[in-house]
C-alpha cells in the first residue's frame, strides 16, 4: 500500500498517519498549509512514522496540489490511495476537489485506486463522490480521529490489528 496523507498537521490526518505506518503502508505525509511550523510537525510525523517523504504545501493552489501529487506518484512508485484530512474551513470543498482531480490522474497512470477525505463534520456539504470513472472515493467526517483511521485503514489494507 502506497499512500498520501495530505493534511497530515489535522489530529485525524496525523491518526491515519500513525495506523497506515502501523499496517506497514508506505507513506508520504502533506501539510495542507506552508507555514513553518506546521511544515516542521510535518516532518516530525513522518520520522515517527517511517514516511518515506514529507512537506508542506498550500493545499488550495491547483499548481502545487499538481505537482505535489506527481512528485509523490513518482517518489513512491505509484499511489494506491490519497487520504484527503486537512481542515482549511470554508476552502475545504474546493481543496478536495482539487486534491481528487490530480489524485484521479495518477490512479489512472497506474490502474486504479482509492481517494478519500476524511474532512471535519461543519464542511459545507458540496463534496461530491468523484468524477465519472473515479476508481473509488469515500467522504466520511472526522468526528474522532482513532476511529476515523480505523476505518480508513480497514477499508485500505484490512484489519491490521489482527483483531
Amino acid at each position: 500500500m502506497k499512500a498520501l496523507v495530505l493534511g497530515a498537521e489535522t489530529p485525524v490526518g496525523a491518526a491515519i498517519a500513525a495506523a497506515l505506518a502501523e499496517a506497514r503502508a508506505q507513506l508520504a505525509l502533506v501539510a495542507s498549509t506552508g507555514d513553518a511550523e506546521t511544515a516542521f510537525d510535518v516532518q516530525r510525523l513522518a520520522r515517527r512514522t517511517g514516511a518515506a517523504l514529507s512537506q508542506a504545501i498550500d493545499a488550495t493552489n491547483e499548481m502545487a496540489v499538481r505537482v505535489m501529487v506527481r512528485q509523490v506518484s513518482k517518489a513512491l512508485g505509484g499511489l494506491d490511495a490519497v487520504i484527503f484530512a486537512a481542515d482549511l474551513g470554508a476552502s475545504t470543498p474546493a481543496a478536495v476537489d482539487i486534491a481528487m482531480e490530480y489524485a484521479n490522474r495518477e490512479f489512472n497512470r497506474s490502474g486504479g485506486g482509492t481517494f478519500i477525505a476524511a474532512v471535519p463534520q461543519d464542511t459545507p456539504a458540496n463534496i461530491e463522490e468523484g468524477p465519472p470513472g473515479f476508481s473509488s472515493m469515500s467522504v466520511v467526517t472526522a468526528e474522532d480521529a482513532e476511529a476515523v483511521a480505523r476505518r480508513i485503514v480497514e477499508a485500505l489494507v484490512g484489519d491490521s490489528t489482527g483483531a
